[in-house]
């Protein structure tokens, strides 16, 4: 009896070893919540999370949200204690999620043997998660500007302002042919302001983001570059549909995005890409930068997880697939953009050199309502011929430093 007493306590230590060998493994394989925009198929990202699972031993819970809705389903989730533990968020509001507390400072996970090299990413937009000096993101995709020019028109782009205004001159047909599409004021053409203020040596902000330099000579002189440009491109022109494809357009600043639709829609318009022409000689051939990032929030139980996930999908060459198959955009990594599906094809080629001078967004709070409440207005102001650009930046800018200093 006594022997058998002995087997049966065995057996219950045996089996209540298993279950809490079993329970701290289940404890040690982490779930993160993941929140993504909706793609036009879930299947690549799908398969990537699955092989993240299988190599790291991680549970992903993944929900797609359509991209209109996605802000607003992030802010009450924020504001309700319900974030997940990592979403997309588009690259403005990581500084507002930074300052307010929201997301995590990343930079102690950039150490030791899951850490990261910074120099890996392209700079520009690894920065626009760089907050106070400290990282609150990694880059997940990125886009930018650049140079589309019609080779019948403009058989050699022009690489500097000079030469952009030389050939300005020389295609002009009025009410047949405009030199450029010069971009129009409010919001759109605030975001792409910044290129041409950083092609004539200048930027946005100061060096500790603190109050706007829009105002200085750059941006005075890329304004009225625009306005001069304006001589040469009749609205009649410009605004007509389809006019670039057309042929009625020589030049315009715009995105990768136009490729497809050029291409597809427009099999007779011979189009080049170039860097956007830069001041001078010694000025950068710069752009601006748009994009997702990837963050973690403070609330998230499991944050060396959610770091885990976030660097598998920006830091390797699984950063080609994921801005390929799912979010449209470049990659993000150096490495992952050798990629044959951007270094084939010419006109991508372009767009990734862009990228390397493109500039992040300031990282203020309150930009995107500067962007569009007061640089765009100004921008129409001046193209409007309702003031010199000297004045109006001014203005604009006395009112930018306002908003910068009453959001402190």
């Amino acid at each position: 009896m006594k022997s058998c007493w002995m087997k049966v306590i065995l057996i219950g230590l045996l089996l209540l070893s298993f279950s809490i060998g079993q329970f701290i493994v289940a404890a040690d394989k982490a779930v993160v919540s993941l929140w993504v925009y909706e793609p036009d198929s879930r299947n690549p990202l799908n398969n990537m999370l699955a092989a993240f699972e299988k190599e790291t031993g991680y549970k992903v819970n993944i929900t797609y949200i359509p991209k209109d809705g996605f802000n607003t389903k992030i802010n009450t989730a924020v504001a309700t204690g319900q974030a997940p533990d990592v979403s997309y968020l588009d690259q403005p509001l990581v500084p507002r999620f930074a300052v307010d507390g929201v997301i995590l400072n990343l930079d102690p996970f950039t150490k030791g043997k899951n850490g990261i090299d910074k120099k890996k990413y392209y700079q520009g937009a690894l920065n626009t998660n760089m907050i106070g000096g400290k990282l609150y993101g990694l880059p997940l995709n990125q886009t930018c500007v650049a140079l589309y020019y019609n080779k019948d028109l403009v058989p050699n782009p022009p690489v500097t302002w000079d030469e952009w205004l030389d050939m300005a001159q020389k295609v002009y047909q009025k009410g047949k042919v405009a030199a450029m599409e010069v971009p129009p004021g409010g919001g759109w053409g605030a975001w792409l302001f910044p290129a041409f203020v950083a092609a004539a040596g200048g930027s946005m902000v100061n060096k500790n983001e603190s109050k706007v330099t829009f105002d200085e000579q750059p941006g005075i002189d890329a304004l009225k570059l625009w306005i001069e440009m304006r001589k040469y491109s009749n609205r009649e022109v410009t605004d007509s549909a389809n006019a670039f494809q057309n042929g009625f357009i020589a030049t315009k600043i715009s995105g990768p995005w136009e490729l497809k639709g050029f291409r597809d829609n427009f099999p007779d318009l011979k189009f080049g890409v170039a860097l956007i022409p830069k001041k001078g000689a010694k000025d950068p051939h710069a752009s601006n930068i748009g994009g997702e990032n990837l963050v973690v929030y403070k609330s998230s139980k499991n944050p060396q997880a959610a770091w885990t996930l976030i660097k598998y999908m920006t830091y390797s060459v699984k950063n080609a697939l994921v801005c390929a198959e799912v979010t449209g955009n470049f990659p993000v990594l150096l490495e992952a953009a050798k990629d044959d599906r951007y270094q084939k094809d010419e006109a991508l080629k372009v767009f990734l050199k862009q990228m390397e001078t493109a500039q992040a967004r300031p990282r203020i709070t309150s930009w995107l309502k500067i962007n569009d409440e007061v640089i765009g207005k100004a921008l129409d102001q001046a193209l409007a011929g309702q003031g010199a650009p000297e004045a109006v930046l001014k203005q604009a800018a006395q009112r930018a430093n306002l908003i910068i200093k009453m959001d402190k």
